[in-house]
């Protein structure tokens, strides 16, 4: 029996500090990247992702993780106050991880505003919390 490696992307914030960036969060071929379309922020192997924490006080809205030993903190929610992610972060994060054939049909999320990002972010959790387990 074989299993398929997940493969997803979702419009998202690494958030803390000054590093609030908006981006793609893509997994395929047991890798997952963030990048947003200027800078790959991490590329490592699935398993390279630990420490993942679901924080109940972000209401099912993103997750904090070790990814190769550097803690990051991703939200599926956009942040007040932040720009969406560019559409074309999304081909570059297709493209650092080699799978842009992958994905056909993925297409960008446009610019929402406010409360409009809770449910597509919520749902994107859930999404992510199948390939990265607490």
């Amino acid at each position: 029996m074989t299993t398929t490696a997940p493969v997803l992307a979702s419009p998202a914030w690494i958030i803390g500090g000054l590093r609030n960036r908006p981006g793609y969060l893509v997994t395929a071929e047991g890798r997952i990247a963030f990048t947003d379309g200027e800078t790959t922020y991490f590329d490592a192997p699935l398993p390279q992702v630990t420490d993942v924490s679901y924080p109940w006080y972000w209401f099912g809205g993103g997750f904090v993780a070790r990814v190769a030993g550097e803690k990051f903190k991703i939200t599926f929610v956009k942040p007040n106050g932040m720009p969406s992610p560019n559409p074309s972060a999304l081909e570059v994060g297709l493209s650092v991880l080699g799978v842009a054939a992958a994905f056909q049909g993925v297409s960008h999320v446009g610019d929402l505003a406010g409360l409009a990002w809770i449910a597509p972010g919520r749902a994107a959790t859930k999404q992510w919390r199948e390939i990265l387990p607490a």
